[in-house]
């Protein structure tokens, strides 16, 4: 066991960070999500070990996350008027205080605005606890599935595959956040589905994406034929071949719409490409791909429209393209955080 003088560290690991060794956005986005998780308490015997695994498997990840602990502890400085003794009849879980919940929304986002991980650690951490594949901010990745079907996954996505206990059974697939795109290998004996915003796609041999909005789900088909419902066994749409629907939970499904393919998958070529577009809508794509925030001030500029094909492994030099396009400015604190104005 090693001796900790900060008693809000996980026991059996040195953690530290040392300048020499850098550590990579995506593992600080990963040990934020872990600490945000963990500071809830009372972390299921799953979680436990998934954490343990994520530790272990990294030097990064150890590093990443005593960053992490040492941020939270110089925000901790500034409330320490505040009351932190752990509430009664709630012991002290891996050496986490389970009643320590002084001024967490505003010390949480100190810490997002800090270290520029974003706003929903939340949901990040949940759906990777659930996940079998996931990408950080401005990664992607192509997932070989048992069938020898493929899924590629947007920026900072995440899916649960469950294809029965040997593999052989009907194959399901949850999008859990973000989006992904589906290369399904014909097999009219077993039906493969997508499950994403409360709705279905039930796929008939095909090339499609699915992309989670904030309530409910969009799907695009590139070749073959999908069926989409907003609900498990609800109505069908069948899409044809360059056609998207999307759908929500209370209004179920929208018309369908007609897209250009190059666009529409533009993200599997690492592009973003952007016809008449609002700029509200822009920069909410761009946060898909930063590690850090990027953030309109005023309210006005959301509509100037922007066109461009823009690539989505440098967010901040779109940044400086629309700057330069639309006459805005900006203030940074480092790349992470970006206001335009």
């Amino acid at each position: 066991m090693v001796r900790r003088s900060n008693p809000d560290r996980p026991r059996g690991y040195r953690l530290s960070d040392h300048p020499k060794h850098p550590v990579s956005a995506a593992a600080l986005e990963q040990a934020a999500a872990w600490f945000a998780r963990i500071d809830r308490g009372d972390l299921s015997d799953r979680e436990r070990q998934a954490f343990d695994g994520w530790l272990a498997a990294d030097p990064g990840h150890q590093r990443a996350f005593a960053r992490i602990s040492r941020t939270w502890d110089a925000f901790g400085d500034l409330a320490g008027t505040v009351e932190t003794t752990p509430s009664a009849g709630k012991p002290a879980i891996d050496g986490y205080r389970a009643g320590r919940r002084w001024g967490l929304a505003a010390v949480a986002a100190g810490l997002v605005l800090a270290l520029g991980l974003g706003t929903d650690l939340p949901q990040r951490i949940d759906a990777e606890l659930r996940a079998d594949a996931v990408t950080a901010a401005g990664e992607t990745r192509t997932v070989s599935l048992p069938d020898g079907s493929t899924a590629e996954l947007n920026s900072a996505s995440a899916i649960a595959v469950d294809f029965g206990p040997d593999g052989t059974g009907p194959r399901r697939v949850r999008l859990l956040r973000g989006e992904a795109a589906f290369d399904v290998v014909k097999n009219p004996d077993r039906p493969f589905t997508v499950a994403a915003g409360g709705g279905l796609s039930r796929v008939l041999g095909t090339v499609f994406t699915v992309r989670a909005l904030d309530n409910g789900a969009s799907v695009t088909l590139l070749e073959g034929r999908v069926a989409v419902s907003a609900t498990d066994g609800g109505a069908e749409t069948v899409l044809a071949p360059n056609q998207r629907v999307r759908y929500g939970a209370a209004g179920g499904l929208g018309d369908v719409e007609t897209v250009d393919p190059r666009s529409a998958a533009a993200w599997r070529r690492g592009k973003l490409v952007f016809r008449d577009r609002a700029l509200g809508d822009v920069i909410d794509e761009l946060n898909r791909y930063h590690t850090g925030l990027i953030r309109l001030t005023d309210a006005g500029l959301r509509q100037r429209r922007v066109n461009g094909v823009f690539d989505t492994r440098d967010p901040v030099a779109v940044v400086g393209a629309l700057e330069t396009a639309l006459g805005l400015r900006s203030t940074r604190l480092t790349d992470h955080l970006i206001l335009l104005h």
